[in-house]
């Protein structure tokens, strides 16, 4: 089963749909990044004003006080605590606790911070959370006193935060104008992905309007091309469909360029048909002066002869002109091709013809039904003339009927069965002057066939005994 569609406009939905799709995957992941780095520094900013503001309401309030406005200020986020002895040996984060200094104005001694990771708060995949950071309080152990520790472990702590949304807990030493230092604890909250909702939201509606959109465009497009081809399949039936131009500018070029064709093609073929006319009408004066002549002529062999002789050329002159012509000038209807080929091999029975017509199924067909009658009538009696007996049937499928028409003669070779259908083409061993015409039957079916979007094919019949001549005609939904 193919996924890919096989109209223009399925594939261009299906290309667009897709790229849209890829274009908000990608748009999602770049926010994602963006907007999780976002909430970890206003998360931090948080955390860092409550404890700028504990400070300060903790350094203006008296000593029996204190007490009771750090049991207030405390949270299961955030502890307090103020003692003689600060709880940071030294300052380990010198960055965070300059910005905190400028902030409460202090000396950079009294501020002392720390970024601690709890390992408990993250969870990671394949243990790669704690193998890092075993590896870093290894090598913290290794080179305790190095000159850079401080800026290492800092730069280390934000790139596992950064990279596994694991805020760390933020512990400040402050000292109090009192001489004691307030002890702060603090752990921001992991950001979350309740953000992430709305956008999946925004982006669903996003994209389903703008499929709608483009769908809908790609419809409004398309439906002058779709009309385009209605009206080719109807012109190859012999039906002459004007095509309203419209749509972009490159459509109704081809669009006028189709009915322009339509209108030189059907021209240069009525022009073709009232040459043919006039010259028949001319050859038919002289031949009946020539004939009313050579009636007046003692009787005689040649005499008999060019009575023959005129009778042929007259013969030739009206075949002729009927291949010429092709189909009829009848015009385009709805007709029921069963009761058609029902009647037809009717009437062919009552002239003593052994003709076999198997009832069908009702088969409504757009065309010229009395060329359809005139072709299948052609074939039919050549079935019978060369091969005693004719067995007709009609299969009606979903886009075409089918009518079969098999005969017990002698067949054609297979090298001949596309010659045969030049005019005036004969095999002369059965289809001889005496026993056949001029040689444009099968050529006048086919030419008839063919111009209401048909065709006929010949084939070896059962057990390579006689011929099975296939009529195919398109069925449609006009």
């Amino acid at each position: 089963m193919k996924l890919m569609p096989r109209r223009a406009g399925g594939q261009l939905a299906l290309l667009l749909i897709t790229v849209l799709l890829l274009a908000q995957v990608i748009t999602i992941w770049i926010l994602a990044g963006e907007r999780q780095g976002a909430m970890r520094s206003a998360n931090r900013a948080h955390v860092l004003e409550r404890v700028i503001d504990a400070y300060a309401l903790v350094d203006a309030t008296e000593a029996p006080q204190q007490e009771r406005v750090l049991r207030l200020l405390s949270s299961t986020s955030m502890q307090l605590t103020v003692g003689s002895e600060p709880q940071l040996s030294w300052d380990e984060a010198s960055n965070l606790s300059q910005r905190i200094a400028d902030e409460l104005d202090l000396p950079q001694a009294s501020v002392r911070s720390a970024l601690e990771l709890d390992r408990a708060s993250c969870v990671l995949s394949n243990g790669s959370f704690h193998d890092e950071i075993d590896e870093h309080e290894d090598h913290d152990e290794r080179a305790e006193h190095a000159e850079g520790r401080h800026h290492e472990e800092e730069e280390h702590r934000e790139r596992l935060e950064r990279h596994h949304d694991c805020p760390p807990t933020i512990a400040l030493s402050l000292g109090l104008s009192s001489g004691q230092w307030l002890n702060a604890e603090a752990r921001p909250s992991n950001p979350t992905w309740l953000w992430l909702q709305a956008t999946l939201t925004s982006v669903a509606i996003s994209a389903i309007l703008l499929t709608l959109t483009l769908l809908l465009a790609i419809r409004r497009i398309l439906r002058p091309v779709n009309e385009l081809s209605d009206a080719a399949h109807a012109f190859a039936r012999g039906e002459k469909v004007q095509v309203q131009a419209r749509g972009p500018e490159d459509i109704r070029e081809v669009i006028h360029a189709f009915n322009r064709m339509q209108v030189q093609v059907s021209r240069a073929q009525e022009d073709r048909e009232r040459l043919l006319a006039a010259l028949a009408h001319d050859l038919r004066t002289p031949i009946t002066s020539m004939r009313l002549r050579v009636e007046m002529l003692p009787a005689g062999e040649d005499r008999d002869r060019l009575l023959d002789t005129l009778q042929d050329m007259q013969h030739l002159a009206e075949a002729t002109l009927d291949f010429i012509r092709g189909s009829t000038a009848e015009q385009s209807r709805r007709y029921d091709l069963a009761t058609l080929l029902d009647s037809l091999c009717s009437d062919l029975q009552e002239l003593g013809m052994a003709v076999d017509c198997q009832d069908s199924p009702r088969c409504v067909l757009q065309g010229q039904p009395e060329a359809v009658k005139r072709a299948l009538r052609n074939l039919i009696e050549n079935a019978v003339h060369y091969g005693q007996r004719a067995s007709v049937t009609l299969d009606a499928g979903e886009n075409e009927a089918i009518i079969t028409i098999t005969d017990q003669g002698p067949g054609i070779p297979e090298q001949e069965r596309d010659k045969v259908f030049q005019p005036f083409y004969r095999l002369e061993q059965s289809r001889s002057r005496e026993t056949g015409g001029a040689g444009l039957g099968l050529a006048i079916a086919r030419t008839l066939i063919r111009g209401m979007g048909g065709d006929i094919h010949l084939a070896a019949g059962p057990e390579g005994r006689g011929l099975v001549v296939e009529v195919s005609l398109p069925v449609t939904d006009n």
